[in-house]
């Protein structure tokens, strides 16, 4: 594989609606550019940390264990519609009730960072390693910075979330849960 696909794909599987892209867009009220800094060093130390030792050790080890898959996507749900509740229990209030604590666990429990890290990144005998995780910091970090900006066209100034939007972001939160669930239950 090159390096280009492998752009081309990561890009493509993390521009895709999901957990942290929800969150990210619902932490992007009252953006600074310090608090936008630290959300993006935050998901991508959260994937690189998935990613990494996932890739050179889980995707045998899961493909041989799918139990413990099954448990890291159960895990992950109910994560996701532990967040999706308290989105939507919220009331009107302040961007900042998003932490990047909870952005963090988010990204360690997204399922996409163990997809890249399995079936993405290319093997070490065809792309060094260095530029394989210089591809994913890139991507990660573009892809994070549009959620931001999304979220920030998409809401606006406000000094509250909307309900219609944390409504929105609660109800995606939802069916990515649900998807999980079932993906862990189906198979």
């Amino acid at each position: 594989m090159h390096l280009l696909p492998f752009a081309a794909g990561v890009f493509t599987l993390l521009i895709l609606p999901g957990p942290t892209n929800t969150v990210l867009a619902m932490a992007s009220q009252g953006l600074t550019f310090g608090r936008a800094a630290a959300l993006l060093v935050t998901v991508l130390s959260a994937y690189l940390a998935i990613v990494l030792p996932a890739s050179t050790l889980a995707g045998s080890f899961f493909h041989d264990h799918p139990l413990v898959s099954q448990g890291v996507k159960l895990l992950s749900a109910t994560w996701v519609l532990y967040l999706a509740l308290r989105l939507w229990s919220l009331g009107s209030s302040r961007a900042e009730a998003v932490s990047a604590r909870q952005l963090a666990v988010t990204t360690l429990l997204n399922p996409k960072a163990l997809i890249i890290a399995v079936t993405m990144v290319p093997p070490t005998e065809e792309v060094p390693a260095t530029e394989s995780i210089a591809i994913l910091a890139s991507a990660v970090l573009a892809v994070s910075s549009i959620w931001l900006s999304i979220g920030r066209v998409m809401l606006g100034r406000e000094k509250r979330m909307p309900s219609f939007a944390r409504r929105c972001g609660s109800a995606t939160l939802v069916v990515f849960s649900a998807v999980l669930t079932f993906s862990a239950l189906g198979g």
